[in-house]
């Protein structure tokens, strides 16, 4: 059953309810005033015959006089009785019979009496009032009579026509009801056609048309619009996430096909060469360890942001950052004698994960030794504010002077797998400032990257002390496209000046 139909249904139930609730009311009150009606117009028949009687001559009072009489039983005409003091007819216009000597009583008492008699075997309502000829020293009764089934005709006729009144408002309800539905429907109908258009289309991009009624079928379109909308991202989001995937697989596969490519050369050398020049051992030997531990580190970068991508989230403890700025800067200046690290800064004690912050150090510091020659410089550098009712927000800055940052990679140099420029390879995975990224935003705070006035480049980190309970990280940002970095919270101060060259002074001391 279309919805058309039941909502003519549901029209025509109401529409038959309030008819028959107005006709039983109408039919009761008309019903119940029917017997008042007919005894008003038989006492106005008395009335009136009273005032014929008190003109009429003497002869009109010889009894045996009746007119052209009315039978109640086929008529329901009023007809009159003119009645003796006695009780016996003097005339009648229609069938004459005795009436109760009480209702005569009541009526020479009261002036007026009306009851329901019988005459000829016919129910009768009689109105009967007494009448007095002085002049003629004569008195009687008036009596004013009609048949009773006038009342049953009057109340079957009111019965039909309401019946009748009935049929036809609901004719005319339902044809108005059919009518105005299907014009009412008929935006509904529109959307329901182009929503099937729009669910068959391979155009994600169409909607519905927007329309500027501010009701439901409006708001059905607004709703309808935005769904689909949202259906739009996520299958856009969906595609980014296979497109990423796919390019992630493709690159870690092409960034484990070297090692794999070295270790099946070396053993291979081996195995052929079982008598081979010590030298030339040691030399496939260390290949495979070098190799070996390449891949190590691939594997755990890709286990860091396989964990990245399931919302890992970090372990919240108390950490000095400025403490621990300078012990990582201490082991890696004795990682790296043939670079001169610059450590300086303040305590700056955090909420925060200290292993994670340790890894980030380590992966800006060997990024800054990758692109510096021997010799180079790195400074390292650690502020700490705390704005007023906030938490205290640490910033780190690696800097070098070494190759800088090719124009226009500043972002993307923190996607997966990224090589600024593949002709100059340092033995990177590209996956480490992607983890850094990422341990920046799950820190709340963010990560970016320029070029200096000295030609190298600047790491610049913001980190806010973090209250439990930590928010579900986000994925890191997929192969080939730039990491999405957190804005500052409010009240974060700007960017802390560069660290001078090396040089004697307390705070920025060369770290050996």
């Amino acid at each position: 059953m279309s919805i058309r139909t039941r909502i003519t249904l549901y029209g025509l139930a109401v529409v038959l309810a309030a008819v028959s609730c107005l006709s039983g009311g109408v039919y009761a009150l008309v019903a119940g005033s029917v017997p008042r009606g007919q005894d008003k117009e038989l006492v106005a028949r008395t009335d009136l015959g009273l005032a014929q009687l008190a003109a009429a001559p003497a002869a009109a009072f010889t009894p045996g006089r009746s007119p052209a009489g009315v039978d109640p039983a086929r008529d329901n005409d009023i007809f009159l009785l003119v009645l003796a003091a006695d009780g016996t007819v003097i005339s009648s216009g229609g069938p004459a019979g005795p009436l109760p000597a009480p209702l005569l009583a009541a009526a020479g008492r009261d002036g007026l009496a009306t009851a329901t008699v019988s005459l000829a075997g016919v129910p009768v309502r009689v109105a009967v009032r007494p009448w007095h000829r002085a002049d003629l020293g004569r008195s009687g009764y008036l009596v004013a009579a009609q048949a009773q089934r006038r009342q049953f005709t009057d109340r079957a006729g009111l019965g039909s026509l309401l019946v009748v009144v009935a049929l036809v408002t609901l004719a005319v309800a339902g044809l108005a009801i059919w009518l105005v539905t299907r014009r009412a429907l008929r935006p509904l109908r529109e959307l329901t056609a182009t929503a099937d258009e729009v669910g068959r289309s391979p155009d994600r991009t169409r909607r519905l048309p927007p329309t500027p009624r501010d009701d439901d079928v409006g708001r059905l379109t607004g709703s309808f619009n935005a769904m689909l909308d949202r259906l739009e991202e996520a299958h856009r989001r969906t595609a980014l996430a296979l497109a990423a995937q796919q390019r992630f697989v493709a690159d870690a596969s092409h960034e484990l096909r070297t090692p794999l490519a070295t270790i099946r050369s070396n053993t291979g050398f081996l195995r052929a060469h079982p008598d081979a020049a010590g030298a030339d051992r040691d030399a496939a030997l260390a290949d495979l360890d070098a190799e070996a531990v390449r891949m190590s580190r691939l594997v755990d970068d890709l286990l860091t942001l396989a964990r990245a991508d399931g919302g890992v989230r970090p372990s919240v403890s108390t950490v000095d950052f400025g403490a621990l700025v300078h012990e990582v800067c201490r082991k890696a200046a004795t990682s790296h004698p043939d670079r001169v690290l610059h450590c300086s800064g303040a305590p700056a004690v955090l909420s925060a994960d200290a292993e994670a912050l340790t890894r980030l150090l380590w992966i800006l510091l060997d990024n800054a030794v990758r692109h510096t020659g021997d010799g180079g410089n790195i400074w390292v550098a650690v502020t700490a504010e705390v704005p007023p009712g906030g938490r205290t927000v640490a910033t780190l800055q690696v800097a070098d002077d070494g190759e800088g940052i090719p124009p226009g990679q500043e972002q993307r140099i923190f996607a997966r797998f990224h090589q600024g420029d593949p002709a100059r390879r340092h033995g990177g995975a590209g996956l480490g400032l992607a983890i850094a990224a990422w341990i920046a935003h799950v820190h709340q705070g963010r990560i970016s990257a320029a070029s200096n006035e000295r030609g190298g480049a600047t790491f610049t980190v913001r980190i806010a002390s973090m209250p439990p309970p930590v928010p579900a990280p986000p994925a890191p940002p997929a192969p080939g496209r730039p990491a999405a970095v957190a804005g500052p919270p409010p009240g974060w101060p700007g960017p802390p000046a560069l660290p001078g060259p090396p040089g004697p002074g307390p705070g920025n001391s060369p770290v050996s």
